[in-house]
Order: structure tokens, then sequence, then C-alpha cells
């Protein structure tokens, strides 16, 4: 038996496997093999189907080359939806995440009544479908009946009073902004955790010294909260760029393309305009993008961030 253990224990994945078949199967092979069917093979078809124009009707499809992606370069539309993503990815880290933070170090600070109550309700718009978040905010800011703009006008803003989804110098952020209400649930819930392992007696030791709450959040917490900043920064871009649901049910672009985002783009492309060509293109820039970035934040950004 013992000649037996030490001829598959040599140090080697293959001795490993041998030695832990379970584990093989259920812990490396079967994940690799969902990943691949799942993820890698549609990645892989969509880069193939990139090269090809193609109506998802017809029996064959007719090679083009890079022609796709020169029409890319001179798409007004896919700027357009480009800096809106941009856009939507800078309202996203200013507003969810910094309420997220806020929101967990009064909870934490004991700063608020029944904190665990405001997480519960803080938290509950990240469980909703953001279908269902557009068509109850469709109704809330309503410029004739919303609850909202009745609200404007019953304390003497009627000034204030807009077409929030018609108004094309403001209709992209305000989407941003709902998506931002739903996603701020998840900040908070990271800081919050992440304020839990941040040492007790390192807060009292700036407490003693006479520094108030934001000078904590300054020198204290958010240096201790760099590893989680990284990974909130990289969910809020993944979200920024996989932005559909709420354009898709309230305003579909308008007005005049000026809310089109780089997601909603690839649907109309391929399943209005039938263009699954153009649209498998659009959906590998969209990967390279959100690939690029990654790199740079964890290469450069988030370099030393776990380093606490």
């Amino acid at each position: 038996m013992a000649s037996s253990a030490s001829r598959f224990d040599d140090g080697t994945f293959v001795g490993f496997a041998r030695r832990h078949v379970f584990v093989t199967v259920f812990g490396v092979a079967v994940p690799l093999l969902v990943f691949a069917c799942f993820i890698g093979y549609p990645i892989v078809y969509t880069i193939y189907l990139s090269f090809f124009e193609w109506n998802g009707m017809a029996p064959e499809k007719k090679f083009v080359g890079l022609a796709n992606y020169a029409y890319l370069l001179h798409d007004k539309y896919f700027y357009i939806a480009l800096v809106n993503n941009a856009k939507w990815l800078v309202v996203s880290l200013v507003f969810p995440v910094s309420l997220g933070f806020l929101i967990a170090y009064v909870m934490k600070a004991r700063l608020v009544f029944a904190p665990s109550l405001l997480r519960t309700i803080v938290f509950f718009p990240v469980t909703m479908s953001l279908i269902a978040v557009g068509l109850m905010f469709l109704l809330i800011l309503n410029p004739v009946f919303g609850a909202f703009d009745t609200l404007l006008r019953s304390v003497g803003l009627g000034f204030l009073v807009h077409e929030w989804f018609g108004d094309y110098r403001i209709a992209l952020y305000t989407l941003a902004v709902i998506s931002g209400w739903a996603f701020t649930g998840m900040p908070m819930i990271f800081y919050f955790a992440g304020l839990g392992d941040v040492p007790k007696e390192t807060f009292d030791a700036a407490r003693i010294e006479g520094a108030g709450h934001w000078r904590m959040i300054r020198s204290v917490a958010l240096p201790q909260l760099r590893p989680v900043t990284a990974i909130i920064v990289m969910l809020t871009l993944f979200e920024s760029l996989r932005a559909f649901d709420l354009i898709a049910v309230l305003t579909k672009g308008a007005p005049f393309g000026m809310t089109n985002v780089l997601g909603y783009l690839v649907y109309m492309e391929s399943f209005w305009n039938s263009r699954f060509g153009y649209g498998a293109a659009l959906s590998v820039v969209i990967l390279v993008i959100a690939g690029s970035l990654a790199a740079v934040l964890l290469g450069k950004v988030l370099k030393g961030a776990f380093d606490v």
C-alpha cells in the first residue's frame, strides 16, 4: 500500500488527480466543461461570426473578412453608444459606489436606527429584475401623473419637472441613476463585510486621537478597503458594459439614438436589422474593451491593492 501511494504522490497534477478523483472530476473537470459549453464556445462562435455577413435566416454565411470591423470604425452610432457607456460608467462609479460605501459606514458605526432593516431595504432592489425596475420608474417619472413630478409641483419646484426620458440632455443620466439605485445594494454589502474585517482597535485609536467620521473614512476605512474597492470597481465596470434592460424598457435608444449603449446596439443590429455578423463584431469589441480595462485596472490601478 505504501509503495502504491508513493507511486501516485509525485507532486504533479496527475498524481493529485489519481489520489483525489472526486475533487478532480467535480471541482475541476465539470466546471471547466460547463465554462467551455456556456461561455467559451459562445465567445469563440461570436468571434467566428464577426467575419461573416449573415441575416440569421440564410442557410449560408458570406465571408467578408474584416469588413464588419471596418464598417464599425465609421459607424457614428457605435461612437455614440461607446461615449454613452463611458458616461454610464462614470455615473455608476460616482453614485451607487459612493452611496453604498456611506450607507455601509453609517450602519457599521451605528449612526442610523435599525441598521439591519436599512441593509435589507437598500439591498432589495438588487434582487429585482431591471425590467420591473424600469416599468416602476416609467410610472414614477411620468411628467403628467408621475409621483416624482407631482411631488416637485406640490413643494413649489415645478420648474424642475422634465421629460425625464424624452429630453436628450438628461435621458441617459436618468437611466444611469435608475440603474445605480438598483445597484447600490451590491457595493453596500461588499463594503459592510469589508468594514467588519477592519480591526476595531484601528478605529478606536483614530477616535482617541480626535479623528471625526470624515477623517476616519479618508484615513482609516478607505485605505483598509482597497481590496474591496478593487472588486467593486470591476463589478461596476462589467455592469455598465452590460447595460441593456432599462434602455429596452424605457427609451429603446430614443431620443434620436442618444440613449443607445453598446449592448442595446448589438441587439438592434442583430435582431432588428438582421445583421448578425455586424452584431457579433460589436460584441467582440465589447469583449476587448472589457478585457483591456480589466487588465489595466488589475495591472496598474489596483497594483498592490491586496497589500494591506
